[in-house]
């Protein structure tokens, strides 16, 4: 299978909501990825080097062998969720397997198509009657299974992509070449350094059984001064429109309204509404933030517009209505902390109130309307090095909201983890292992040395909800916490 293919798809996995909050098990996808090539040779001592690079000491291949199956359930929860519809499915064999011929299983990880994995049910056999009945079931089961095996040939739908040069390539399930395009001013580094995955899409907008591409391109002459631009292909690579977003603002103060696309989603198509495209972006480099929804024809519908950069977006339908909410989260450069915002797409017009700090104030937007506006509280380690704390994606599953909040922006996985439920109940907060190895170590000397305490921890409780909740704070209904020290 084509290598370009199979790491968009990994790209895609380790930006995944189910991947969110789980930073070893994307550490342990990534070194799996990087040895794809020499896994039948990879030692679990190798693993341990990359996975504990501090604990190898006191790690075995029992504590791998842990890891793997972690890391195979959070791909199968992938799977069954966000990434039903991937082209290539990811799958980690069983190493104490054998095969048909004896031999043991040396593979770490697997990559095949997923609609490869996906073969015709067998038929029943027909029980003793005529010949003629026994016939007609067999002619059927020979159509079907040539007209499948047609429809695999001849698959012209893409389903991924991935980058040459300065080339996109359009890929089917098979990982067969169906287009590419070229782009004289290339790919910016920065913007791709993890992958194609977030910043491609593959469906049907229009609703007429075909698949569009919505490419989020961002070029590598000059990236810094260019915004991102959102295209539209067509399943056979004909361009249909181009979308920029953003726009002049007072509020930039004559700097060029230049943009870049931090997260892109379709808000699924309802009895009442058709695919809505849902685009988030931030200015570069002052602080405005606009998600836009836009419509098939790459035609502006409205606007929200945010004080502060929202740098991740998902959609979800958390009350159970049928309808899906917009959930972005980044910062609030108006109370320097990390936020989060829920916005019912239907009401996407305005901008966020900024009280605290009017200098911040977007203007001749009118008032937003979000369903809810949340801000998280900073711990001192961050006050002391920090400008703000930083919100990450939100993770949606079975009635719960999960979100993890950076508190130390030069480490990704130093974490302060929530869980909501659907009406944004605080059910549980708890500080990661992370935050605490780098708590302690930032607090073991000098006047302000102190271990991080219960007390602490408790005050991770308080967010704070400036619309949609009946007072100041979230309402808490905490479960039992672990104990710190």
């Amino acid at each position: 299978m084509d290598h370009g293919a199979i790491s968009g798809q990994i790209d895609r996995i380790l930006r995944s909501r189910s991947f969110a909050s789980k930073s070893q098990l994307r550490k342990l996808l990534e070194i799996l990825h990087k040895n794809f090539d020499s896994q039948t040779t990879l030692k679990p001592e190798e693993v341990i080097r990359e996975l504990w690079p501090v604990e190898t000491r006191t790690k075995t291949s029992g504590d791998v062998a842990t890891e793997m199956n972690r890391l195979r359930r959070t791909l199968d929860s992938y799977y069954k969720e966000e990434g039903q519809s991937d082209a290539i499915l990811i799958s980690l064999p069983n190493r104490a397997a054998f095969s048909p011929g004896g031999t043991q299983e040396k593979r770490w990880i697997v990559a095949a198509p997923q609609a490869g994995n996906q073969k015709l049910a067998t038929l029943p056999r027909p029980a003793p009657r005529s010949r003629l009945k026994i016939l007609a079931a067999t002619t059927a089961a020979l159509v079907l299974g040539a007209l499948a095996a047609r429809m695999l040939a001849g698959d012209r739908q893409p389903r991924a992509g991935r980058m040459d040069g300065s080339t996109l390539t359009i890929v089917n399930a098979e990982g067969k070449t169906l287009w590419s395009k070229s782009y004289s001013d290339g790919f910016s580094h920065r913007y791709y350094e993890q992958g194609i995955g977030s910043h491609i899409w593959f469906g049907d907008l229009e609703g007429k059984g075909h698949l569009n591409v919505l490419f989020l391109y961002h070029p590598g002459v000059s990236p810094e001064s260019r915004s991102t631009t959102l295209i539209c292909y067509s399943d056979r690579g004909e361009e249909k429109w181009r979308w920029t977003p953003g726009r002049d603002l007072p509020e930039l103060n004559g700097s060029p309204p230049t943009y870049q696309t931090e997260a892109l989603r379709v808000l699924k198509a309802t009895g009442r509404r058709p695919p809505r495209i849902v685009v988030s972006s931030v200015n570069v480099p002052w602080y405005p933030s606009q998600i836009a929804l836009v419509d098939s024809n790459g035609k502006t519908v409205s606007e929200y517009w945010h004080s502060g950069h929202l740098d991740t977006m998902v959609l979800a339908d958390l009350d159970g209505d049928g309808r899906e909410e917009i959930v972005a989260s980044g910062i609030s450069n108006g109370y320097r902390q990390a936020t989060l915002i829920v916005l019912d797409p239907d009401r996407v017009f305005g901008a966020s109130t900024e009280a605290a700090r009017p200098e911040l104030q977007i203007h001749g937007m009118g008032a937003a309307e979000e369903k809810y506006r949340l801000l998280f509280p900073r711990s001192d380690m961050n006050l002391a090095v920090s400008a703000y704390n930083i919100g990450g994606e939100a993770t949606i599953e079975h009635g719960r909201i999960r979100f993890a909040v950076r508190e130390c922006l030069q480490l990704y996985g130093c974490l302060i983890l929530y869980e909501f439920d659907k009406d944004f109940r605080l059910l549980s907060v708890e500080a990661g292992d992370q935050f605490r190895e780098a708590h302690a170590e930032f607090y073991r000397t000098g006047k302000d040395a102190h271990a991080f305490s219960a007390a602490e921890e408790a005050r991770f409780r308080k967010v704070r909800c400036l619309t949609g909740c009946p007072s100041e704070f979230v309402a808490t209904e905490m479960r039992g916490q672990r104990n710190s020290p």
